[in-house]
């Protein structure tokens, strides 16, 4: 089997920081192919005989070509030698990364994708400014969100699946950061037990999670 991956990736994606976060993490052999979806990268050619949906993340192995970030992360982790607290060969623990993920591409995302496109996305493209009522209405799906996030993932553990961190940590603190960061408001002073989540992530995460991230935080900083 290839040792190397090869892995099509676009900065400002959340599933696409999240798989290369995963790869730096475990310090997985791999090469990163960077899309400029402005310049339509994704609807070359050349990247089209990759992955024909023209989007990313998408990993190449050997002749092997995986799309969508939770089949991607559960892959490197099954055919590298990482730590197997990311995705647990014990069936019940895996079960509650999945569990998560699950709940995190039809609520968390969905919550994230409403910020992004309320507070920068629609006012970028329209020239006009959200409204205040399109915020709230954006915001307060957020907060209903966190709230299941908190009481039912997190309750008093450590991290989103159990006492040792998995591929849910890394799905949901990439959603979390992109909300905090594009809608410029610090809603985690009123939800401690995300805040000291959020920390405690950032610390196992360093130093790979600056680099991975910094391209968001440099373009909200352009946007202020």
């Amino acid at each position: 089997m290839a040792t190397e991956f090869v892995y099509y990736h676009v900065p400002l994606s959340q599933p696409s920081r999240t798989v290369l976060l995963l790869l730096k993490l475990t310090n997985a052999p791999h090469k990163v192919h960077i899309l400029d979806m402005r310049k339509g990268d994704h609807k070359k050619p050349e990247f089209l005989a990759v992955n024909p949906f023209g989007k990313v993340p998408v990993l190449v192995h050997g002749d092997f070509v995986l799309t969508e970030s939770p089949a991607i992360a559960k892959y490197i982790a099954r055919s590298t030698k990482c730590d197997d607290h990311w995705y647990p060969a014990d069936v019940k623990k895996a079960a509650r990364v999945d569990e998560y993920l699950s709940y995190q591409h039809t609520t968390v995302r969905k919550a994230s994708i409403a910020i992004a496109m309320t507070y920068v996305f629609i006012p970028r493209s329209t020239g006009k400014p959200a409204t205040e009522e399109d915020k709230n209405a954006a915001y307060k799906g957020l907060q209903d969100t966190l709230e299941g996030f908190e009481n039912y993932f997190l309750k008093d553990r450590p991290f989103v699946a159990g006492d040792k961190i998995s591929i849910a940590d890394l799905f949901a603190l990439s959603e979390v950061i992109l909300q905090c960061e594009m809608s410029g408001r610090d809603f985690l002073e009123t939800r401690p037990k995300v805040k000291a989540w959020v920390d405690r992530c950032k610390e196992e995460f360093k130093p790979q999670f600056d680099l991975v991230f910094q391209p968001l935080y440099d373009f909200c900083e352009s946007l202020k």
